[in-house]
């Protein structure tokens, strides 16, 4: 290790007094020249004040031993001073000195100290003998034993008695530190601890010429506070305790936590602003602002908590697995995977032993026993799509596992239970399907405990800006990172159109059209052939026409006049939402900033 004497080759020395091996580490890679190991440096990233080091919380030197050994010694190659508590008229300072050596400490320093102390107490440890005399002694048996010394002191005397036992290192302590949130005022001004350390050391070099003299403590809490002490007293050097550990992690952990809190508040915001332009179920892939979908968000959320049996109802290309996967993502099994069966795509004569499994030699191919679909969602979701297609004694079986929770593998006659959760959909309609024979009715009202029906895409033909915004980058980013965005035309011919394959239909309308593009913004002439809504449904709306470039507007229906151009167009939407830009540009397909350049243009402001 590093011989404590090359210190006095250097310019400025920094001593580290600290309680932990992280500190230790941290303080060596930061280009500290000695180390003091310090049971008020335990304490205080224990959450404890230094000055409860003074209090007989604990055996001083032990605890100081303890750390020292397990986490500094073995892991700097620092020169590390113990910090030693002469206060127990019971301790043995030789024994205690040799103990130090034989540890593989460089040197020793007097802390706790009673420099700390004035007035009556001060006195009191001076009459019992554990006071500043007996820490000159520590200091005298120190260096008798080869041992380095670093001595705390405060008033001019105490330095003298200090540095005529033949110290290493003096240092004028001015108390707990001031800084950081659990700082304790200090009674001297940074002047004054200036002024007061430069008559110390000239006095004492007088004396001793060449003694390394540092400072810490008090007023001085940051690195420009130090050089200025330094500069007008002559110190050599500075050590830090609560300036090098406290004081820095206070404000890094504070300022850490904080960034860390403004993420999640930007996420909270995000969120927000996602909801308010996307709708709540935007976490869920559910984009609509509509009553319909706004109500399908709201069962979702009030069903997810409580394992009852949910029916999912819809046309294809509604979303229902979407349904299903959200109430799972919301419930407390969310940290299980959500198993999913979709009946339909499933041979009905293997069906059976995908659902409940089976045994080896069940049936011809059955080499080895198999779980089912029951069994591998146990404690977590189970969702069978199309249940509407599932034969009859299938109905049956499933029928005692919504009772008991059992059912039999295939080949089996030993009962198994599952505690999945059953969320079913179907796009056919099972109420009639009981009615014509074709479902159990004790079955279907079990599944229907309650029913999520969702809306086709035709009745909540308002939420297609928000979905073609939602999908159209996601589309591009993967088939033509050129285009950013939809103009009107598109827009307008997308709302005009029937939907029957819902937003599976509009999202492969989208990736051929954003396929198609050669532009940045996708036109009406990138779209497929879209066909009109039959007649009757939302009428009044205009239709779009294209006529090479330009778009002209004709009437639905012989209901009254629309709009023959942009600006009344324009006009027409902002009436139709009482001047509100967001939902106006949202309804037009336009962004906000366009409309208003349009409205200016239009002089609509």
């Amino acid at each position: 290790m590093a011989k404590v004497e090359t210190l006095d080759n250097r310019r400025f020395l920094v001593g580290a007094a600290i309680g932990t091996g992280m500190t230790a580490k941290a303080a060596a890679q930061g280009g500290a020249d000695f180390l003091l190991a310090l049971n008020a440096g335990r304490l205080r990233v224990l959450g404890g004040p230094s000055i409860s080091c003074m209090l007989p919380l604990a055996d001083n030197n032990r605890a100081v031993m303890n750390f020292s050994r397990a986490e500094i010694l073995t892991r700097v190659t620092l020169p590390v001073y113990f910090g030693a508590c002469v206060f127990d008229p019971a301790c043995d300072l030789e024994a205690l000195v040799r103990q130090v050596r034989d540890a593989g400490f460089q040197g020793i320093c007097n802390f706790p100290t009673a420099v700390h102390f004035d007035g009556p107490m001060r006195a009191c440890l001076e009459r019992a003998g554990v006071g500043l005399e007996r820490e000159v002694a520590l200091m005298r048996l120190a260096r008798e034993a080869g041992l380095q010394t670093c001595a705390y002191v405060r008033q001019l005397d105490e330095a003298l008695a200090m540095a005529d036992t033949g110290v290493d290192l003096l240092c004028i302590n001015y108390g707990w530190n001031a800084g950081g949130a659990d700082g304790v005022p200090s009674r001297y001004s940074l002047d004054e601890a200036a002024e007061h350390a430069r008559a110390v050391f000239e006095a004492v070099r007088s004396r001793h010429p060449g003694l390394l003299c540092t400072v810490e403590g008090g007023p001085i809490t940051t690195p420009d506070e130090a050089q200025k002490v330094a500069e007008i007293s002559g110190a050599n050097g500075y050590i830090g305790g609560s300036t090098i550990d406290r004081i820095p992690l206070e404000a890094a952990v504070a300022e850490t936590t904080s960034a860390y809190k403004a993420v999640a508040q930007l996420q909270s915001h995000i969120h927000s602003l996602k909801s308010e332009w996307l709708g709540d179920g935007h976490e869920f892939g559910l984009i609509g602002r509509s009553a319909a979908i706004t109500e399908v968000v709201q069962m979702i959320r009030k069903v997810a908590e409580r394992d009852i049996t949910v029916l999912v109802t819809g046309e294809n290309g509604t979303g229902k697995e979407l349904v299903a996967r959200a109430i799972h993502l919301v419930s407390r099994r969310r940290h299980q995977r959500m198993v999913a069966v979709n009946c339909a795509a499933i041979p009905r004569d293997l069906l059976e032993s995908e659902l409940f499994g089976h045994e080896a030699g069940a049936f011809t191919g059955a080499l080895k026993a198999r779980l089912g679909r029951f069994e591998q969602a146990h404690g977590t979701t189970l969702m069978l799509d199309e249940i509407g297609d599932l034969e009859l004694a299938l109905q049956a079986k499933l029928l005692r596992v919504l009772e008991d929770g059992s059912f039999e593998r295939l080949g089996s006659n030993e009962p198994r239970f599952t505690d999945a959760r059953l969320i079913c959909a179907s796009n056919r309609a099972l109420r009639r399907m009981v009615a014509e024979g074709q479902f159990r009715e004790d079955l279907f009202y079990r599944l229907n405990a309650v029913e999520i029906p969702l809306p086709p895409l035709r009745e909540r033909i308002e939420d297609i800006p928000l979905l073609v915004r939602h999908l159209l980058p996601r589309i591009a980013g993967e088939m033509n990172p050129r285009v950013r965005e939809m103009d009107a035309s598109a827009y307008r011919a997308l709302m005009q159109h029937h939907w029957p394959g819902n937003v599976r239909e509009l999202r492969n309308v989208l990736e051929r059209a954003v396929v198609m593009c050669e532009r940045e913004v996708v036109s009406v002439r990138d779209l497929p052939v879209l066909h009109a809504k039959p007649p009757g449904e939302r009428e009044g709306l205009p239709r779009l026409s294209a006529r090479s470039d330009e778009v002209s507007w004709q009437a639905a229906s012989s209901n009254g006049a629309l709009p023959e151009t942009e600006r009344e167009w324009i006009l027409d939407a902002l009436r139709r939402n009482r001047f509100r830009r967001q939902e106006t540009a949202a309804e037009l397909g336009l962004a906000r900033k366009t409309l208003y350049n349009k409205m200016r243009h239009y002089g609509l402001l």
